[in-house]
């Protein structure tokens, strides 16, 4: 660009000089003209001097900066002669950007390719990623949280494959550059306008609080706009733009008021900009800056005062002072296409982030201001070459390290961790603002950014200081958020704090943890990993310093931090270091005194959680739970536990394995519960936390022992492990599943998770369950998982919830059951793993397991097991699971020296509790064949042996009986307690005896240990005793064998000391011997000699010995002793002697054995007999029922005719009981009353309507969809209006298409009286209830489904005896007894109950259609009774019309071409129809006032010879039977009926409608007939009537006289020519749905079974035979719909005497008649004639819109559309599935009358129901009446997952099963069965 010289930027003018400049004069010829010249002037100087006193009085800082005028003029002196628009237009056609540099604020929907980019913060706009090419990519969309910027055509962010065809450096290659006198004005006047901005953020610097802020920014909104339509020209003009904010000259020469004073300049202005250079300096001072160390003072970015040299260094200072305005923030990004200025604005920023630290902090919105702070930061340090460049030039990674140090260190507090008095380390308050609202969340997002670079990460690492002051900072965090146990009371108030902890590890601490070690893949890169440990351990001595921990001792067990940021970093970077560069641990770890220190915080971690789990910190409220909880979530548990497991780990191998296992047993505090003395201070039954910390103290070790997470697993077996355990679980979808796998830095750290998960899961795809539930695609794990991979050590180690473990032993179980590996009543053993190898740079932990001190802790355990009735079975599994490893970990070797030891007849003297001490040696075959005999209790035993020993209270809870020695008790007491065994041995009872008595063990805990009972006595104590211990005095001398000499012999040895013991006498081989006794509930139940496992048989139980894990607790024992057998002769001989030794074999006991064996199959075998035998007693029983119910129904047909049924009984759910319905304690039936329009919406199209998708589709879309069954309808209602007399017309339809009233039921009964005390119980709860009671809504009380209505049952119902016979059979005769039937059947006039329950029933459905159903309202006014049963009989016409709905609009069997049922068609549950006909029908006929039996005999051709001869009555505003809908007849016919009518009454009706409705078809057919062919059936000379040629030839003679049918000319093209098959197809087609009807009145009214229909094409045929129209058999090329007509009179004379006083009228006559009736109307009207003839029309199922496959195609056209009404963009945009209607779902912008505009279309659409998808979401709303509920979404993604408010961002396809569904809930009116989730709208929607 040309810079302006500093001679012309001359701003200072006088007033004086100003009126008479040349400014004046331009002003006043226009802006166009002024514009033209200013253009002139600049195209030709360099010094626009009229273009700059223009600006003088354009851009006076005196004036309003948001001036409309004044932005007008700067517009049109941009343009240059031009207007702006055409300006735009120009200089956008130069735009030449490479990249799009779209910038959008939160909420705007991006998309992100991770295949195509290179950073991850990578995002592209919808435009750039439509034209791009991502087919099969991993992509999604998402919603912007802060904002950002379309990355397409930058390639140090993504690659050039993803760009679109506008950007990328070789989409403007060919792109012209832009003339030179273009952009001339725009050059000159940047600076200024630039200037202007700058001068009003001066002035508005005084302000303080963020409303005067957010006024300030608002004031120059105007102007900012303009700036951004500037820049949004393209590239021309952001280089102008760009140059003018960066060119420092500039910024010098219009800012310095010293040079402003030197030019001659009025006072005013050089005042001006003396006053706004002094308030520019205030604000710098204002904005105070961190305290930078020494060595970083001079580093420009932390100095204290602020040096701004360009415009943009100080509009970045203007936007840090205001919080980071949106708009301002906008317009600095706009350009970042320009690669010069995305530097400068890069270092603008650094300049200025030292300050933003302490903006965030001090802020009133910290979440706004972040938000703000990271849409800039985001796209300025995603470029790592940028990002680098800061780092060496401007000290980026210190001035952010610095910020955060600084932001930490004010809110620092003494750490109370150990001895609050001796800590003199400072940690962070969790409770502070920074903590709690996370204001430090920009600066590490910042920081974990440039850290993903990896240049810059090693130069992190290559630092120091810098690493230096980086674990200064996170020693802050190290022990954080101390909690402290409280052991007397609940916690009064429970702190939220640990939130803000967890999150500040995770986000400041771990993520930037992951995002250097990711770097460290390289061997060579070994000196950065060195130099992070050594400052990493040197962090950590001095925290331990600052702490003061010298020694072990100086643990606090009641407190407890989750908080070890150090620790971590060193496991991690250790972890890294020998995984990757092959570093040793030597070269690593501190020595062993530093090392054992640095464990004991860890292991306290581990301990705190499996304590918080136990129950102990209880008293702290849920926040500790919430606490353990997080400390192993997924997003946490790679950081916190693995790390913490890790380091423990590597402890365990490098130190003692004696010393860690003490360490480990002080820790858990466990020694009390294996300590053999009752008297310890913290005795087991003391205690009740002791058991469950034993389990949870195994379960830490075997953790510790087959955890190989940081050992040596490969990235693809830790992908499939974590899978696993997540699956085992539970079923989970895909989402589920990357949701929940452990992240490093944010992100799943697997690139091979699909290849992985089809491996050990198969995928199961969502179904739609029977009763309307929809299930997602669920992954399930594959078969060899239970087998071989599902680990529960790994399971309890991520199982957030205790449950989630239940669960997966649940699962396994099932499994376990289902292959019938395990039997239907044994509970299997956690299958525990033998965990992989280790990788050579370590030690297997399970070197522990080879220490006798271990060895000592697992015979105590399993001797308490053995012993005591309180062990769990979880526990005594952890034992021998840790046992079988130490097993597997022994190689089989033998020394002199161990067996000498071993052997020795010396006998050591054995403490309790002193573990390490126990065995002599820690070879561990040895141990295993080691007896126990006497261990001595602790010298505290003494202060038991007082006087008063007598009165010794036993402790609460315990079994134990304690007899002290020395007492006199009454003979035979002492012989009431067994006597005490060691094996076979008596050990008599002589000074003190602890006794346990007999006692079942809890069933819960340990199931197996019933068993015991079955033990002979001689095994183990003659009561069956589970536990009996001997504390013996040393000095007794009483023996009965050689070993008791023995005994003696090293008793004496010992008589001085005088200690306490208790005889053991078991080995570890002996204990594991009697557990598998006790378990298996069988004496010497191992076989050792079946150590050899069988071949393997199918669903049978495995065989110990093989190398299956699943079994029960003997097998896993059985397993270990064949293990240990195998593993040493000498074991395998011991473990022989030691079953003689417990069970000596006897020839007594194997026959009682082998008896025992052959009972217990004989047992089986008449078991199963007696089954077999149940069963087929069953089936016969069930045989010999339905035989009887055959019979009894073939008996009813030979029953005389007088044959009284007996009366129904109906079971009332209420009560209970059961009796008829009568008049006076009427029975009713369960019902649901619903508007409904379901009928209103079919279509005359086949072919359901499409979602518009584009504006021409929408235009469209408008014109089809009005094509409707309920549109068409009302235009017929409103004509017939005007023709005809309301009492005349709604005589001839049924209405309902629109607003119908639809019945259903439960079919469940109930006593009226009943149901009101039940209504009335309702009423009177006090809960909120999802029922609107007082409307009259009820639950069935038997299934719970929604009622608001009750059908009262007549008596009639079932009882023949009252059944209306006809005497005659002929058509006539029974046509004159219908007519006598319509004449003579008066209603009833006495009021009875069951008449009240009717009438309640009709007021129920009435009041159903209020606010809905306004034709029957307003038809009528007052309502008139024929408008009243109108309503009536076109509720009966609505639930008839429905049923056909439901059946898929046809007859037609539910059968697809492969003969399997249709989808499209629902079958009815249950109908009540004829019930809801009887209510009808007794108001119906309470409502008749005219005389119906006219029309009859007008339909039938019957005429009353005493009354009235003449055939047709003409009356004026009559509507012609020709126009009335036969179906509507039929309804009013059928309710003013008697209700029990025979079937012969019924068929006539049939058949009398029916030869109307196919004249009525006919005649519709042949109205646009030609002239020729109507002419030919004129002229026929023979009439058949059984023909289609003679009906149309008897319709054209009849009407051939008037004015109805059109002549040729009036036709037009669309005469027709006659063609007899398509003539014949559209009468059958328009008298189909008057047939469907009748076929199912005939159905429910007499129980006759609807005919098998194949196909449509021979519905008709089957219809017309089911209905009796046609009754002989003839050749299909013969048969046509005139066969079905049936006449009463042939077609002989006109009269026939029939039934007196009734005559016959023939056909012709009858058919004429209706003809002259139709043409007396022609004749008054020919045009509304002609039209209403044209009334029966062929109309199709209603459907939902047809959705388009793919999601995004909705969204896109959908997501930005404004409202049709309040032209606005609504938030959750919704679209109505029934007619495509967008409304703006819970906005008050469109609400009407207090009712949101969703309400009111579900009203006016649906008639209170509807469907809407809402845009925004992919769900599905659906409104039912005052309801509304999530039903769900019709588009899954590939996975079959739905995604809720788009959170995932996957594309979406359409699932057609859902959808289906959703249309037939619909259809079918079940969405208030099938969907609970229900609630009210308030109509807020």
């Amino acid at each position: 660009m040309n810079l302006v010289p500093k001679s012309v930027l001359n701003i200072g003018r006088s007033e004086n000089m100003a009126s008479t400049s040349s400014a004046h004069v331009l002003m006043k010829k226009g802006k166009r003209a002024a514009a033209t010249y200013v253009h002139s002037e600049c195209a030709q100087t360099p010094i626009p001097k009229n273009l700059h006193e223009l600006l003088d009085l354009i851009l006076k800082p005196s004036k309003p900066i948001d001036e409309w005028e004044a932005i007008d003029w700067c517009k049109w002196l941009m343009a240059g002669g031009r207007t702006p628009d055409e300006f735009s237009a120009i200089v956008h056609g130069y735009d030449n950007a490479t990249t799009c540099g779209l910038v959008w604020t939160a909420n705007f929907v991006a998309y992100r390719c991770r295949t195509c980019s290179i950073s991850p913060c990578m995002s592209l706009c919808s435009e750039c990623f439509q034209k791009g090419n991502h087919d099969g990519h991993d992509f999604n969309m998402f919603r912007s949280q802060a904002g950002g910027a379309c990355d397409c055509g930058d390639t140090s962010v993504m690659k050039e494959t993803g760009f679109c065809e506008k950007h990328g450096p070789k989409a403007q290659v060919n792109k012209a550059a832009a003339p030179g006198d273009l952009m001339c004005v725009a050059e000159a006047m940047m600076p200024r306008i630039i200037l202007r901005l700058i001068q009003h953020l001066r002035q508005n610097s005084h302000v303080k609080t963020s409303e005067e802020m957010k006024q300030a920014i608002k004031d120059a909104d105007a102007f900012l706009t303009m700036l951004h339509d500037f820049s949004a020209m393209g590239a021309a003009m952001r280089k102008v733009m760009t140059g003018a904010l960066t060119n420092p000259q500039v910024y010098k020469n219009l800012t310095d008021y010293e040079s402003v004073e030197t030019r001659a300049v009025c006072k005013e202005i050089a005042e001006f900009m003396r006053e706004s250079k002094r308030v520019y300096e205030e604000a710098i001072k204002s904005l105070p800056n961190p305290e930078p160390p020494d060595e970083y003072k001079d580093c420009p970015s932390l100095q204290q005062h602020l040096v701004h040299h360009t415009f943009l260094e100080e509009l970045v200072f203007w936007t840090v002072v205001f919080e980071f305005p949106q708009k301002t923030v906008c317009f600095l990004l706009n350009m970042l296409p320009d690669v010069d200025y995305k530097e400068c604005l890069t270092q603008a920023f650094v300049l200025h982030y030292s300050r933003i630290s302490m903006m965030l902090e001090k802020s009133t919105d910290p979440d706004a201001l972040s938000n703000r702070v990271v849409h800039v930061s985001v796209q300025l340090f995603s470029n790592e070459s940028l990002a680098m460049r800061m780092a060496d030039k401007l000290h980026l990674l210190h001035v952010m390290v610095i910020s955060l140090k600084y932001m930490m260190s004010n809110i620092l507090i003494q750490n109370t961790l150990h001895d609050a008095d001796k800590n003199f380390h400072y940690a962070v308050d969790c409770a502070s603002t920074i903590m709690k609202d996370h204001c430090y969340w920009p600066l590490v997002s910042d920081l974990n950014n440039v850290l993903s670079h990896k240049g810059v990460a090693l130069k992190f690492m290559s630092d120091d200081s810098l690493l230096n002051m980086w674990f200064d900072f996170l020693s802050m965090f190290q022990g954080m958020n101390v909690n402290t146990r409280e052991t007397t009371q609940h916690i009064e108030f429970e702190p939220n704090t640990y939130y803000a902890a967890f999150s500040a590890e995770l986000e400041a601490s771990a993520y930037p943890m992951w995002s250097m070690v990711s770097h460290l893949t390289d061997p060579e890169l070994m000196p950065y990993t060195k130099r992070v440990l050594k400052n990493c351990l040197s962090a950590i001595q001095e925290w331990l310093e600052a702490i003061n921990f010298t020694s072990e001792s100086a643990v606090d067990t009641c407190k407890v931090s989750f908080h070890l940021p150090l620790h971590r970093y060193f496991s991690v970077f250790m972890c890294q270091a020998i995984k990757q560069q092959k570093m040793s641990l030597k070269e690593i770890l501190p020595p062993p005194e530093v090392l054992h220190l640095m464990m004991i915080h860890p292991l306290r971690v581990q301990v705190a959680f499996y304590e918080i789990l136990t129950g102990k910190w209880v008293r702290n409220g849920l926040q500790i739970k919430g606490q353990a909880m997080t400390y192993i979530q997924c997003n946490f548990c790679n950081s916190m536990v693995d790390a913490d497991i890790y380091l423990l780990q590597v402890c365990a191998t490098q130190l003692p394995p004696s010393t860690f296992i003490q360490t480990v047993l002080d820790n858990f505090q466990v020694k009390d519960w294996l300590s053999l003395s009752p008297y310890h201070s913290n005795n087991i039954f003391v205690s009740k936390h002791n058991d469950q910390m034993l389990e949870s103290f195994l379960t830490f070790l075997s953790v510790l022992m087959s955890v190989r997470t940081n050992l040596g697993l490969t990235d693809a077996s830790l992908i499939q492990l974590e899978m696993v355990t997540l699956l085992c679980m539970g079923d989970k979808t895909h989402s589920q599943l990357l949701e929940l796998m452990p992240e490093r830095c944010g992100n799943f750290q697997g690139r091979d998770f699909e290849s992985e998960l089809s491996e050990v899961a198969h995928y199961r795809q969502p179904n739609l369950e029977a009763g309307g539930n929809m299930q997602q695609g669920m992954y399930a794990p594959r078969p060899h998982v239970w087998e071989n991979m599902y680990d529960p050590v790994h399971i309890l180690l991520r199982a957030v919830h205790r449950r989630d473990f239940q669960s997966s032993l649940d699962n396994f179980t099932e499994y376990a059951r289902q292959t019938g590996q395990m039997k239907s009543k044994s509970t299997p053993w956690p299958p525990y793993r033998t965990p992989s190898p280790v990788d050579e740079a370590y030690e297997d932990p399970r070197k522990l397991l080879k220490c006798k001190t271990m060895h000592a802790v697992i015979f105590s355990v399993l001797l308490r097991a053995l012993k005591a009735s309180n062990v769990p079975e979880q526990t005594l599994s952890l034992a021998v699971f840790l046992l079988e490893m130490a097993v597997d970990m022994t190689e089989p070797q033998i020394s002199a020296t161990e067996i000498c030891q071993n052997f020795s007849s010396e006998r050591k003297q054995i403490y309790d509790l002193d573990f390490q001490n126990w065995f002599d040696t820690d070879w561990l075959s040895a141990n295993l064949r080691t007896q126990i005999d006497l261990v001595c209790l602790p010298e505290e035993m003494d202060e038991c042996r007082s006087a008063d020993l007598a009165a010794l209270e036993v402790p609460h809870n315990s079994n134990m009986a304690v007899v002290p020695a020395g007492l006199n008790f009454p003979a035979g007491f002492i012989r009431g307690f067994p006597p005490l065994m060691a094996g076979n041995e008596l050990v008599p009872v002589n000074a003190l005896t602890t006794y346990y008595p007999p006692s079942t063990p809890t069933a819960a805990l340990f199931p197996s240990m019933r068993a015991l009972e079955s033990v002979s006595s001689e095994t183990v104590s003659n009561e069956n005793t589970p536990m009996q211990l001997a504390l013996e005095n040393v000095e007794s001398n009483s023996s009965s064998s050689d070993d008791e000499d023995e005994r003696r012999k090293w008793v004496r040895k010992e008589e001085s000391s005088k200690y306490q013991a208790v005889y053991v006498g078991e080995s570890i081989i002996s204990l594991l011997l009697k557990l598998h006794s006790i378990l298996s509930g069988v004496p010497d139940s191992f076989d050792l000699n079946d150590c050899e496992p069988p071949a393997p048989v199918p669903n049978s139980p495995p065989h110990p010995a093989s190398n299956s894990r699943i079994g029960d607790g003997p097998f896993f024992i059985a397993k270990l002793l064949y293990k240990i057998a195998k593993m040493d002769p000498m074991c395998s001989e011991y473990i022989a002697q030691t079953k003689l030794r417990i069970w000596p074999k006897t020839e007594e006991e194997q026959e009682a054995k082998e008896a025992k064996e052959r009972e217990e199959r004989r047992r089986r075998a008449k078991e199963r007999q007696q089954k077999l035998m149940a069963e087929f007693a069953t089936k016969q029983k069930q045989f010999m029922e339905k035989a009887r119910e055959t019979e009894c129904s073939e008996m009813d047909w030979v029953e005389e005719e007088n044959t009284v049924i007996n009366t129904l009984e109906y079971d009332c759910v209420i009560c209970g009981q059961s009796s008829p319905s009568t008049e006076e304690k009427p029975m009713g039936l369960v019902v649901l009353l619903q508007a409904s329009s379901v009928l209103g919406h079919r279509k005359g199209n086949p072919e359901p309507e499409i979602l518009p998708l584009t504006d021409e589709d929408r235009l469209k879309f408008s014109k089809s969809i009005e094509n409707t069954f309920g549109s068409e309808f009302e235009k017929r209602v409103a004509q017939l209006n005007r023709e005809f007399d309301g009492s005349s017309w709604q005589l001839a339809v049924n209405l309902g298409c629109e607003s119908g009233v639809h019945v259903q039921t439960c079919g469940h009964h109930l006593h009226m009286d009943c149901l009101l005390a039940y209504l009335n119980s309702l009423m009177s709860q006090q809960r909120p209830t999802s029922l609107a009671v007082e409307r009259g809504e009820y639950a069935c009380p038997l299934c719970r489904q929604l009622a608001n209505s009750v059908l009262p049952l007549s008596p009639e119902l079932g009882d023949c005896s009252i059944l209306v016979r006809s005497r005659n059979t002929s058509m006539p005769s029974v046509a004159a007894e219908i007519s006598t039937l319509l004449q003579e059947n008066p209603p009833s006039v006495r009021s009875t109950p069951i008449k009240e329950a009717m009438n309640r029933a009709m007021e129920d459905m009435a009041k159903i259609t209020d606010g809905h159903f306004h034709h029957y309202h307003n038809v009528g006014n007052p309502p008139t009774s024929q408008c009243l049963v109108l309503f009536v009989s076109s509720i009966v016409r609505t639930n008839l019309e429905v049923d056909v709905t439901q059946r898929g609009g046809t007859l037609c069997s539910n059968l697809d071409e492969a003969g399997a049922a249709s989808t499209h068609a629902t079958q009815p549950k249950r109908s009540c129809l004829v019930p809801l006909l009887h209510v009808l029908g007794m108001h119906a006929k309470n409502l008749a006032t005219w005389p119906v039996w006219q029309t009859w005999q007008q339909v039938a051709g019957i005429v009353n010879s005493q009354t009235d001869q003449a055939v047709v009555k003409t009356m004026q505003k009559e509507v012609p039977l020709l126009l009335k809908d036969p179906s509507a007849l039929l309804t009013q016919f059928l309710l003013l009926l008697p209700m029990r009518l025979e079937q012969t009454h019924f068929t006539c009706v049939i058949k009398s409608l029916f030869n109307l409705l196919y004249f009525e078809s006919l005649l519709q057919v042949i109205s646009n007939l030609s002239d020729k062919w109507r002419a030919h059936f004129h002229n026929l000379s023979t009439v058949d009537l059984s023909t289609l040629e003679g009906c149309i030839s008897l319709l054209v003679n009849s009407l051939h006289t008037g004015q109805l049918f059109m002549d040729d000319s009036e036709l037009g093209e669309s005469a027709r020519e006659f063609n007899k098959a398509e003539i014949e197809v559209e009468v059958q087609a328009y008298c189909l749905p008057f047939l469907r009807i009748a076929a199912l009145l005939r159905h429910y009214l007499y129980g006759e079974v609807l005919p098998e229909v194949a196909s449509e094409e021979r519905e008709f045929v089957r219809l017309v035979y089911f209905l009796e129209l046609v009754t002989d058999g003839m050749e299909w090329s013969k048969f046509n719909a005139a066969v079905a007509l049936n006449w009463a009179h042939g077609d002989g004379a006109p009269t026939t005497p029939t039934v007196a006083p009734f005559v016959t009228l023939s056909a012709k006559t009858i058919v004429d008649g209706w003809c002259q009736e139709l043409l007396s109307m022609a004749a008054v009207s020919q045009v509304a004639t002609r039209n209403l003839v044209q009334h029966h029309q062929r109309w199709h199922q209603p459907r939902l819109l047809r959705l388009p496959d793919n999601y995004d195609k909705i969204f896109q056209y959908y997501h930005r559309r404004q409202c049709v009404k309040c032209h606005s963009v609504p938030r959750e945009t919704s679209v109505c599935l029934l007619c495509g209607t967008m409304v703006c779902l819970k906005e008050n912008c469109c609400k009407q009358q207090n009712v949101c505009e969703a309400v009111e279309h579900s009203m006016k659409c649906g008639a209170g129901t509807a469907m809407f998808l809402v845009v925004t979401s992919s769900y599905i709303i659906v409104i039912r009446g005052k309801r509304a509920c999530l039903w769900g979404s019709v588009y899954l993604d590939s996975f079959g997952e739905e995604d809720r408010d788009l959170k995932r961002g996957k594309p979406l396809y359409l699932s057609p099963g859902r959808y289906q569904l959703l249309e037939q809930q619909w259809l079918s009116h079940r969405f208030d069965h099938t969907n609970k989730k229900w609630v009210w709208h308030r109509d807020a929607l």
